[in-house]
Order: structure tokens, then sequence, then C-alpha cells
């Protein structure tokens, strides 16, 4: 008895240790890029050095080794759910499943930022610039900054140990003071008709940073609106009638960023019958767009020739469809991905090409920073051809 006993521990750690190699090069529950958020390691190569080969084995057996995708899983959901906690780094766990990222600029505060003169000065001269060579082309400017999820819902769903000072004006918000008096029709603001719309529902997914389609749809109208304002003979058709149905998305990027399947949900217009704008393939001058943007274009036969480019962030992806069916052509275009150079971050070869009746530029206005080039802020370098005004 007493041998059998000694016997047990050892073979059950052998039995373990077999059954977890044998899951594990059978690649039972891997793990994915997405689980953790970061790149797995892959196995091995021979490359003549049995170091680096057992170096590179170690690495790929500690990050797909059976049982941890569910055992990093259990913890980051204990870490969730019991502590209202992640270790992923810059996201903060608010209340009633509400998450946010962490944009912030103190101890117990959350931005806005307060800009500096100097970089207002710079980012308004961009402006300046980036308008007069799109007037020289009769193409209208219009500039939209999308608020940030903190701003909107800060306060409401934010740990009580941060505050969102909404006294203070957000970035967007002073740079839009500085260029009021010399570009009114240029500049569209959104925060305070997104606040009063925020009161009965949900504009910003509560696992994501990213607004909800019926977020963006609230950005629309205001954007419409500003075009009808100034631009009355060249505005947009008007919406159609339609129905706000449910829609699901998976994953979030909090999601993916703690590592725990979130599944959000968002209320999306849609037209009432059908969709009317048709995907056929895009104008020539759209080969003349940079590498790495991200090209999304509709043609409406059923509405007012208005022809639109749409340019900025992640923000812009939501905003396709609905410009689809409000213009005869419309062309999104995110430049999230291309190269740090002001003549991608500008596509100016594009739009003096593609001749749009209005150009947009929108970006969420957390871009609105002062920081080291390639840090993903709003540019305010133009290229060489726009600020000749040439």
């Amino acid at each position: 008895m007493r041998v059998a006993l000694k016997l047990l521990l050892p073979s059950v750690l052998l039995t373990a240790l077999t059954c977890n190699a044998a899951l594990t090069f059978m690649g039972w529950q891997a793990p994915s890029n997405v689980d953790e958020n970061r790149e797995m390691a892959k196995p091995p190569a021979w490359n003549d050095s049995l170091s680096a080969y057992v170096r590179g084995l170690d690495a790929w057996l500690t990050d797909n080794f059976a049982f941890r995708k569910p055992l990093v899983f259990a913890f980051n959901k204990a870490l969730y759910s019991g502590f209202d906690s992640t270790l992923a780094r810059n996201v903060v766990v608010g209340r009633d499943g509400w998450i946010f990222g962490a944009e912030f600029d103190g101890q117990g505060s959350v931005g806005p930022r307060t800009l500096s003169d100097e970089y207002i000065a710079k980012a308004k001269q961009a402006l300046i610039e980036r308008k007069a060579w799109l007037d020289k082309r009769g193409i209208h400017m219009l500039v939209l900054f999308m608020p940030t999820k903190t701003a909107i819902y800060g306060n409401r769903y934010m740990p009580e140990s941060w505050h969102f000072d909404e006294n203070l004006p957000t970035e967007s918000e002073q740079l839009y003071k500085a260029l009021n008096d010399i570009m009114p029709e240029s500049i569209v603001p959104v925060r305070q008709a997104m606040i009063q719309a925020s009161q009965t529902a949900e504009l910003y997914y509560r696992t994501d940073p990213h607004a909800t389609q019926h977020g963006t749809f609230v950005a629309f109208q205001q954007l419409a609106s500003h075009i009808e304002r100034y631009f009355p003979q060249i505005a947009p058709s008007a919406f159609p009638p339609y129905s706000l149905k449910i829609d699901y998305y998976q994953p979030t990027a909090f999601g993916r960023m703690m590592g725990l399947p979130f599944q959000d949900a968002s209320w999306v217009p849609v037209p009432d019958g059908e969709y009317r704008f048709t995907s056929p393939p895009p104008p020539a001058s759209t080969a003349l767009l940079p590498v790495g943007s991200r090209l999304t274009y509709y043609e409406n036969s059923h509405v007012r020739k208005v022809k639109v480019a749409l340019m900025g962030d992640s923000f812009t992806n939501r905003m396709a469809a609905i410009f689809g069916e409000v213009f005869s052509q419309s062309a999104t275009i995110n430049l999230n991905n291309v190269f740090e150079d002001p003549d991608d971050k500008f596509p100016a070869a594009f739009l003096d090409a593609y001749r749009p009746d209005f150009a947009v530029f929108l970006f969420v206005e957390s871009r609105l920073v002062e920081c080291s080039q390639g840090c993903g802020e709003f540019p305010i370098i133009n290229p060489d051809v726009v600020r000749s005004g040439e």
C-alpha cells in the first residue's frame, strides 16, 4: 500500500505531462493573437543552431501549451468580474459594464487635455492651407472631430476616482474656437448634440472606444444640418425614412485587449425597404490613394448628384453606409495605416483627380495631441503642394 502511494504522485505527474504534451502538439485550444492581444510565438524553424532552436521551442511551448487559453481566460475573467480590473494597458473598467480607454492627464482627472497655443496655431495654419488648396479646386472642406467616449459618458460610468471636467473645452472645442472667426462654414461641432442624444440612447459601445452606428448617425445629422445651412444649393438628399434595428459586434476592441469575448450591441438606422446604394468598381482616381489606405466606395442613382470624399481614422468606417444613402458618389478612406508622411496623410493627388463637392475630414478628437510624429496624431503638417498653395 505504501509503495503504491509513493508511485501514485509520479504516475499522476507523468500522465498529466504526457497528456499536456500530446494535446499541445495536437493544437488543442491553441491560443490566437486575439486571445492575448499580441503576436504569439510560432513553431521554431531549424537554422543550423541548436541553441536558437531550443530557445524558439521554449517560447512556442510557453505560448501554446494545452490549457493556456482556458487558464488565461479564467484569470482575465476573475479580474474583470471579481475586482472590476484588468491588466490591459490604458484600459479602465467602469460601472455597469462600461469600459474606457485611459487618456489621463493627471492623478485624479481625465482629459480634456489643454492644447498649447503653439499647437493650436500649427493646427489652425494647417487647416487654413488645406481649405485654400481645396477652395481653388471648387471643393468645400468640412472638419468634424468625434468626441471621445469619455467626453460623453465619463462622468456617468467612470470609476468614482476619476472625473471628467465638463466645464473645460475639449481638444476640438479649443481648436474650433480659434477657427470660428475665419471659417465657420468648415467646422462641424457635434459634442453638445451627442451629449443631448446620449440621455436616451447608447451612442458608444460599452466595451469598445468607437461610436455605435446610432452615435455616428447623430453626428451625421449635425453634419447634414451644417451643410444645409452653409451650402444649401449643393446639400445632399435627406436620409430616407428608417427604422432602428439591433446589430451585434464581436470581438470588441477592449475585449481583445482584455482577452475576453465581449459582444456589444448597437441600434442601426436601416432605411425602410432596402439600402439604395451600390458598390461598383471605384473610379480611376482611387489608384492615387496612398498605400495602406482602405477605401469604401458607393454610388446612389436615387439621390441628388453630390459627390463626397470622407477621410480620417477608424471612426469613418460606420459613416460609410450613411453617406452611401445620401450622396450620389461617396469615397470613404480610412487613413489609419498609411505611412507617416504628409503626402499620405492628406491625399492631394487623389482629391485633385476625384474632385468631390465636399472633402470631409473625420477624426476622433483624442488625435488632437502634441506628440512625436507617428503616435497616431491628427496631421497638422501638409504636403508641400498644399503649403505652397499650388
